[in-house]
């Protein structure tokens, strides 16, 4: 920060001073901004008025010079944005109306997206992105061979009519046990002898990446570190749908 004389070019500085105001009459403050090069961006000088004892403020201070910085001098600054960025679990859906039967394939999906944060770091606006990249599911089955977790990168996809019945290739799970009644919790038989489980609930844990950017700028940065989220779904039953041999069709004409 320099004084230079009130119409003229930078060439004739008159002096240099140490704070905003310090410039004699008939001059004005002109700003000297250190050329940076690409990839790199300007961080303001920094200057800082401190409270006097009889609770006035001192004279401004400049503590730091203007200077140029990277990407890798915002990293640890962004990773701690980014640790304490408040993310929104996203929904898990477990498709299918209620209660779920044995041996059937029910498809489980998430709509997880990527979510940006703007923030200033070193006087710098910076975009912090957090990107899921990993979703573990648990669907609340010990009782099954199949294990009650499953990892994946996919984050699932719904079943619309049209597709084809869904299998162990799409996300999801089957539950092909329930368990013994009256010695697992939840499990009982009905008085038709059907036997259910109840209370079943499925949790997904979302695992998210960090990265950040200048903003007005294309390239992300990666930040080491993930931060997990869990959603749930709400309570529901498993029980097993069993065959029985009726005498009436479709049409309601006897066959016996």
């Amino acid at each position: 920060m320099t004084c230079a004389e009130l119409g003229a070019d930078l060439d004739s500085l008159s002096g240099i001073v140490t704070a905003p105001g310090a410039c004699p009459e008939g001059t004005d403050i002109a700003e000297i901004t250190v050329p940076c090069e690409d990839g790199e961006y300007a961080l303001d000088a920094l200057w800082v008025q401190r409270v006097q004892a009889d609770g006035s403020y001192g004279d401004p201070e400049q503590l730091t010079d203007d200077e140029c910085i990277t990407p890798a001098d915002l990293a640890t600054e962004a990773r701690r944005e980014f640790k304490t960025m408040k993310i929104t679990a996203p929904v898990a859906t477990v498709q299918g109306n209620p209660p779920m039967i044995v041996n059937v394939h029910y498809p489980a999906y998430t709509t997880a997206a990527p979510q940006d944060r703007t923030v200033t770091l070193l006087g710098v606006p910076v975009v912090i992105r957090a990107e899921p990249t990993e979703f573990t599911w648990d669907f609340d089955d010990p009782h099954s061979p199949a294990g009650t977790t499953l990892t994946t990168t996919d984050p699932g996809r719904p079943w619309r009519e049209g597709d084809p019945t869904p299998d162990h290739s799409w996300v999801g799970h089957t539950y092909s046990r329930l368990g013994t009644p009256d010695q697992d919790p939840g499990t009982a038989v009905d008085d038709k002898g059907n036997t259910y489980r109840t209370g079943v609930t499925v949790s997904l844990t979302t695992t998210w990446q960090g990265r950040f950017r200048v903003q007005g700028t294309s390239t992300w940065t990666d930040i080491p570190g993930t931060i997990t989220t869990t959603s749930t779904t709400d309570p529901t039953t498993v029980t097993e749908a069993r065959t029985r041999l009726v005498c009436d069709d479709l049409e309601g004409t006897s066959t016996c």
